[in-house]
C-alpha cells in the first residue's frame, strides 16, 4: 500500500496571523520556519510513507527538495483547494492513501506517525486525528484516496464524519498526545509556552 502524506505549509510571510497579539510578524515567521523545518525532519524519519509538501513559499519548497521531498506548489493558497490539487497529483503518482499533515503539531514524532499509519484502514477507511478540542482536524488518512472532498476549517472534525456516513466510509477518531496539541491560537500559545521553559524547537522565536 503506497501512502502519500500531503504536507500543506502557508507563505512563512502570511502564517500564524493569530498569533499576532503575541508574536511580532518576524517572530511569527521564524517560528513557522521552525515548525516546518522540525516537521519535515520528522517525517524524514518515517520511510513508511511518501511526503508532498504544498506551498506557495519558494523558501520552503527549496528546503523540501533539499530533504529529497517532492513539492507541489500551490497556485490557490487556500488550504482545501490546493489539498484537493496535490491529492490529484499524488493519485496519479501510485497514491493508494493518503495523509494530511499540518506543520503546527511542537509535539511531533516519527512514533506518532507511525501510530496513527496503524490505525488505518486495510481496504477503507477514514482516520481522522481529533485537536485538543474535540473540534478541529489536526491529521487525517483517507483510503480510497478520494473518497471525500476535504473540508478543513472551523468545525471539520464534524464536517468530514458527515461526509464519511454519507459515503458509506468507516470512521476511526485517533487520540495521540502527540497528534492532539496543535499551535494556531494565543491560548495554545500561552498553554505550549507554560509547559516548556525554552521554545522546543532548537532556538527562540
Amino acid at each position: 500500500m503506497t501512502t502519500w502524506f500531503l504536507i500543506p505549509v502557508k507563505r512563512l510571510d502570511r502564517a500564524k496571523s493569530r498569533l499576532a497579539a503575541v508574536l511580532p510578524r518576524r517572530a511569527r515567521i521564524r517560528l513557522a520556519w521552525l515548525l516546518t523545518r522540525r516537521t519535515l525532519w520528522v517525517i524524514t524519519r518515517v520511510s513508511e510513507i511518501h511526503p508532498l509538501v504544498i506551498s506557495a513559499d519558494l523558501r520552503v519548497l527549496a528546503l523540501a527538495r533539499s530533504m529529497r521531498m517532492d513539492v507541489y506548489f500551490d497556485l490557490w493558497e487556500d488550504l482545501n483547494h490546493a489539498l484537493t490539487a496535490a491529492r490529484r497529483y499524488a493519485v496519479r503518482h501510485g497514491a493508494e492513501t493518503i495523509g494530511v499533515l499540518p506543520i503546527d503539531l511542537p509535539h511531533l514524532t516519527p512514533e506518532a506517525i507511525r501510530a496513527l499509519l496503524q490505525a488505518g484502514f486495510l481496504n477503507r477507511g477514514l482516520v481522522l486525528v481529533p485537536d485538543q478540542h474535540a473540534q478541529g482536524t489536526n491529521a487525517l488518512l483517507i483510503r480510497p484516496p478520494e473518497a471525500i472532498p476535504f473540508q478543513f476549517g472551523p468545525g471539520s472534525l464534524t464536517a468530514f464524519q458527515a461526509q464519511a456516513e454519507a459515503q458509506g466510509l468507516p470512521v476511526c477518531l485517533f487520540y495521540h498526545e502527540a497528534l492532539a496539541f496543535d499551535l494556531d491560537t494565543e491560548a495554545d500559545w500561552a498553554t505550549w509556552r507554560s509547559r516548556v521553559n525554552r521554545v522546543n524547537l532548537e532556538m527562540e522565536v
